[in-house]
């Protein structure tokens, strides 16, 4: 979809609460913005995954290096140079998991207004409806 590049997610999710719940075209329109919003999100999502393994290997790299440098107290000398690795990678499954519970989040609401599409069309089908 063209808007992926064109918008920010701030502006997409801008964009799909000027949609109203009270039309099928509308609400239609909305699920359509949410589902380019939900490939954003994964993407973001993966990014994060993919730098919380990036410093991962990084930390796991320098203990190595530093157990084998070192002469005595090896485990220690190795916990020492990895401490701000440590505090990196916290920051980067924080990030992680904040992106993978916004995909979640918006999934959930994707799905609760395809159900209220499925009710809006029925609604405008039932023949009982047009004698109001």
């Amino acid at each position: 979809m063209a808007q992926q590049e064109q918008y920010t997610l701030g502006q997409l999710y801008s964009l799909a609460d000027q949609y109203s719940h009270e039309y099928p075209v509308t609400l239609a329109r909305k699920i359509e913005i949410l589902s380019e919003i939900q490939v954003l999100l994964g993407r973001k999502a993966a990014d994060a995954v993919r730098e919380y393994k990036r410093i991962y290997a990084e930390r796991k790299r320098v203990y190595a290096e530093s157990y084998l440098a070192s002469v005595k107290d090896k485990a220690q000398r190795a916990e020492l140079a990895i401490v701000e690795l440590r505090l990196q990678e916290a920051d980067c499954e924080a990030d992680k998991v904040r992106w993978d519970n916004a995909v979640k989040s918006n999934d959930q609401v994707i799905n609760s207004l395809k159900y209220s599409l499925k009710v809006l069309l029925a609604e405008y089908k039932n023949p009982a409806n047009e004698k109001r």
